[in-house]
């Protein structure tokens, strides 16, 4: 599993555990309706703003997209369970390869 296809799963689970539609998502992310659906469908890959976009909308920490663990509903605060020396490996490793993904598009 590629760390977008890792960031289409956890964007549409955080989006149905929120009950957002996609157009919804999209109203509040001052973005369009087309371009959620063409990110959930692996077309596009949004930019580090409208990931933090899309990361408020849903009222997570952006780097929570980029986990390959389930997601906990159970934990809104930590739900990776990361030690803080764990959170900062996870995000330069995210951040390498949002880069990488980030370089094609």
């Amino acid at each position: 599993m590629t760390i977008q296809d890792i960031f289409i799963v956890n964007l549409k689970t955080y989006r149905k555990l929120r009950h957002i539609s996609q157009a919804k998502l999209a109203e509040l992310c001052d973005s369009s309706t087309g371009y959620i659906g063409e990110i959930e469908s692996g077309k596009r890959f949004p930019s580090v703003n409208m990931i933090e976009r899309i990361a408020n909308a849903l009222k997570i920490e952006s780097w929570y997209l980029f986990m390959n663990k389930p997601i906990s509903s159970s934990k809104p605060g930590n739900p990776t369970g990361l030690s803080p020396t764990q959170k900062n490996e996870f995000l330069q490793m995210a951040n390498t390869a949002l880069s990488k993904i980030i370089s094609k598009f």
